[in-house]
C-alpha cells in the first residue's frame, strides 16, 4: 500500500467529519491483543480482537503450510481496528490529488508500511471484510519477507492466496478477451500503471489460479522456486513445469474453496494501557506521514514517549536538528533499540558523529536482533569508516534477516566492496542492487541514478590505485638506485628556532580588566639560545585605566627587562570606580613551545 496525499477537497471532508463527532470518547476501553506475528489495539471489545487476530494468523499458517515458514520480524505487524468512524478517518493513507473522495473511506481496511514497521488501519467491520480489504497487501508484505525477487505473477499469486483462505470461491471465468497465456503469466512484469490496490483484476485472478493448480500437484516444486528467488541469481528462476499442460487446466479450472488450516497461534487479550496505545497510535500516524498529528499524541512524560518524540524529529527536523535530538536520547536511553536505529541511520558526515553513530547501531543489533536494517547500517557505517571487511557479515546477516530490503543491503554491500578494493564485485553488487525489486517508481530511479554515480566512484578508485602502484614502483626503482649508487652525505639542516608564547599573570587587591595587553618581542637569539623565565613588575595605574609607572622587581630574562617595561606601559586597564593609583604585580612569563 503506498502513501497518499490528500487532495484539497479530502482535507475538507476530513475535518467536517472530525469535527463533527470528537467521536472518541474520552472514557473509551481499550483492549490489546498479541499472536504470533501481530500486535492489535482496539476500542470494540475482547471477542472481536480475538476472532480478527485468529483469521490473520489463519492465513499466515495457509500461506506458510504450502510456501514454507515465513520469518519471523522484529517488531509484529500492528493492527488498529476502530469503532468510531473518526478515529479510523484521521488514521488513513493520504489520498492523492484527484481522487474520488465520495469513494475514499470505503474500504475497511488499509496496510501501511512504515519506517521500521508495517501497520493495518481497520474499521469496525467482520474479520472476513476486514481481511478482504487488507489480505492482498498484507499477502506481499508476508511474501517479500521469504524473497529477494518478486516475480510478478508469483507475488500476486501468493497474495491473492493469503487474502483467499478460508473465502467462498469466486467461480466466475476469465474471458478469453480478458485473459492471459500461461507463458505469459510467468513472464509479465507490472507496467508503470499497474494497480497494485485496485479490486480484482483478470492477471491477479489468473496468477492465483495457476499457483493453486502448481501447489496442488507438487508443492516442492513451488518451494524450490521460492528458495532460488531469494538468491542473488533469482532474476533468472523458473519454476519447473510443463506450460502446454497448464495451458489447457488453467483454461477449463474452477476454483475451489482454500481450506482454512488449523491455527496454533495463541491469541492474547488483554486490557490497554491508554499511555501505551497513544504512544503506538502516534506511530501510525507517522508511518503515514501526518508529523503533526503524530506529535500529539506524543505528550505524556515517560521514556517511551520521549523516545518516540526523538524518533519523530528524524522525519520533522533538520537532519542537524535531527541528529542531536537523536544522539542526546541515544545516550540517555540505552535500551531503546529503535531510537539507537533511528540516530544510526541518519546520513551524517563528521567522523565524531559516525563514531556516535555506530555504537548506537551496535547496541541496537544487540537489541532488536531481527531488526535486519540495523545490521545493513551498521554495515554502512562501517563501510565509509575503514571497517569494510567487518561489513560484510553484518550485510549477510541483513540479507537473511530482510530479504524484502534486499537493493538497499546490496547498494551498501558495493560500497564495502569498493572501500575493500573489489572493483569489479563492487560494480556488480550495485547493478544487482539497481536490477532489484524497489519499493516504488521513485525509488527505482534513484537507483538508476546511483548506479551511474557509483561506476564514477569505480573509475576514479581504479585511478587512484594505479597512482599509487606507480608512487610505489618509483619508490622502489628509486630505492634500488640509491643502494647501487649511494648519494653523497649531505650536512644537516641547522636546528630550527623554536616558537615562543608569552603569558601573563595579575596580583591585585582589588577586581581589575585588563582592556589591552601589548607584548615585547620575543627575539630569535633568546629563543636560539633557549632562554626562558619570568619578569615580575610593579605597575601602577591611574583613575583612566592607564598605566603610570612600571619597575622590575624580580628578573630571570634580564634582556628583556626594558622591553617589557615599555610593553607594559601601552596596557590599558578598566577604569577606577574610586579616585586613587591601583598598585598591581604583573609577571610576564617567556615560554618555549
Amino acid at each position: 500500500m503506498k502513501l497518499r496525499r490528500f487532495s484539497r477537497w479530502s482535507g475538507v471532508l476530513l475535518l467536517i467529519i472530525l469535527a463533527a463527532a470528537s467521536a472518541h470518547a474520552q472514557g473509551a476501553k481499550l483492549f490489546e491483543a498479541s499472536s504470533e506475528n501481530f500486535l492489535l489495539f482496539t476500542d470494540t471489545n475482547p471477542e472481536k480482537a480475538r476472532r480478527l487476530l485468529t483469521d490473520l494468523e489463519m492465513r499466515v499458517a495457509a500461506i506458510s503450510e504450502v510456501f514454507g515458514d515465513v520469518p519471523r520480524r522484529q517488531f509484529p505487524i500492528e493492527v488498529f481496528l476502530f469503532r468510531q468512524e473518526p478515529d479510523f478517518v484521521e488514521a488513513l493513507p493520504r489520498l492523492e490529488p484527484g481522487a474520488d473522495v465520495r469513494t475514499a473511506f470505503d474500504k475497511s481496511a488499509y496496510v501501511v508500511r512504515g519506517a521500521d514497521r508495517v501497520f493495518v488501519i481497520a474499521r469496525d467491520k467482520s474479520p472476513e471484510d476486514i481481511s478482504g480489504a487488507a489480505g492482498h497487501a498484507l499477502g506481499h508484505v508476508f511474501f517479500e519477507r521469504k524473497v529477494a525477487w518478486r516475480h510478478f505473477w508469483l507475488a500476486e499469486g501468493v497474495a491473492e492466496y493469503f487474502r483467499n483462505a478460508g473465502r467462498d470461491p469466486d467461480t466466475k471465468k476469465v474471458s478469453e478477451e480478458d485473459g492471459f497465456a500461461v507463458k505469459d503469466i510467468l513472464t509479465i512484469v507490472p507496467s508503470a500503471t499497474y494497480d497494485d490496490t485496485a479490486d480484482g483484476g483478470a492477471f491477479r485472478k489468473q496468477s492465483y489460479r495457476l499457483l493453486r493448480l502448481i501447489a496442488g500437484d507438487n508443492p516442492p516444486i513451488v518451494r524450490e522456486y521460492i528458495r532460488r528467488l531469494r538468491s542473488e541469481d533469482g532474476s533468472t528462476a523458473k519454476i519447473d513445469i510443463q506450460v502446454p499442460v497448464f495451458e489447457e487446466r488453467l483454461k477449463s479450472y474452477v476454483e475451489t474453496r482454500l481450506a482454512a488450516p488449523s491455527v496454533l497461534s495463541v491469541v492474547k487479550v488483554s486490557d490497554a494501557d491508554s499511555a501505551r496505545v497513544a504512544v503506538h497510535r502516534g506511530d501510525l500516524l507517522l508511518a503515514t506521514g501526518q508529523d503533526t498529528n503524530a506529535a500529539k499524541w506524543y505528550s505524556a512524560d515517560s521514556n517511551d514517549v520521549r523516545a518516540a518524540r526523538a524518533i519523530l524529529a528524524r522525519f520533522s527536523r533538520s537532519p542537524i536538528e535531527a541528529s542531536r535530538i537523536l544522539d542526546r536520547a541515544a545516550r540517555e536511553m540505552p535500551g531503546a533499540g529503535l531510537v539507537q536505529f533511528h540516530f544510526g541511520a541518519l546520513e551524517l558526515q563528521s567522523e565524531k558523529d559516525k563514531e556516535a553513530q555506530a555504537a548506537a547501531l551496535e547496541r541496537a543489533v544487540q537489541l532488536l536482533p531481527l531488526f535486519g536494517r540495523a545490521h545493513a547500517e551498521l554495515g554502512r557505517l562501517y563501510a565509509s569508516s575503514g571497517k569494510a571487511g567487518q561489513a560484510l557479515p553484518l550485510l549477510d546477516k541483513a540479507m537473511a534477516l530482510e530479504p524484502e530490503s534486499a537493493d538497499y543491503i546490496y547498494q551498501v554491500r558495493a560500497e564495502a566492496l569498493l572501500a575493500l578494493g573489489k572493483h569489479d564485485e563492487a560494480f556488480s553488487a550495485m547493478n544487482l542492487a539497481t536490477s532489484l525489486p524497489h519499493a516504488d517508481k521513485k525509488t527505482a530511479e534513484r537507483y538508476s541514478a546511483a548506479v551511474v554515480g557509483f561506476r564514477r566512484k569505480i573509475e576514479n578508485a581504479r585511478r587512484d590505485a594505479d597512482s599509487r602502484r606507480l608512487e610505489q614502483l618509483r619508490n622502489a626503482v628509486g630505492a634500488e638506485v640509491r643502494a647501487r649508487e649511494p648519494l653523497p652525505q649531505r650536512a644537516p639542516p641547522p636546528a630550527p628556532v623554536p616558537e615562543g608564547s608569552i603569558n601573563y599573570q595579575i596580583e591585585a587587591r582589588v577586581a581589575i580588566e585588563v582592556m589591552e595587553t601589548v607584548y615585547p618581542v620575543y627575539p630569535e637569539a633568546l629563543r636560539k639560545a633557549g632562554t626562558t623565565g619570568s619578569i615580575a613588575l610593579r605597575v601602577d595605574v591611574g583613575v583612566d585605566g592607564r598605566v603610570t609607572s612600571a619597575t622590575v622587581v624580580t628578573s630571570a630574562v634580564p634582556a628583556l627587562n626594558a622591553a617589557t617595561i615599555e610593553a607594559l606601559k601601552r596596557w590599558t586597564f578598566s577604569p577606577a570606580r574610586r579616585p586613587g593609583t591601583r598598585t598591581l604585580r604583573i609577571v610576564i612569563n617567556f615560554l618555549l613551545q
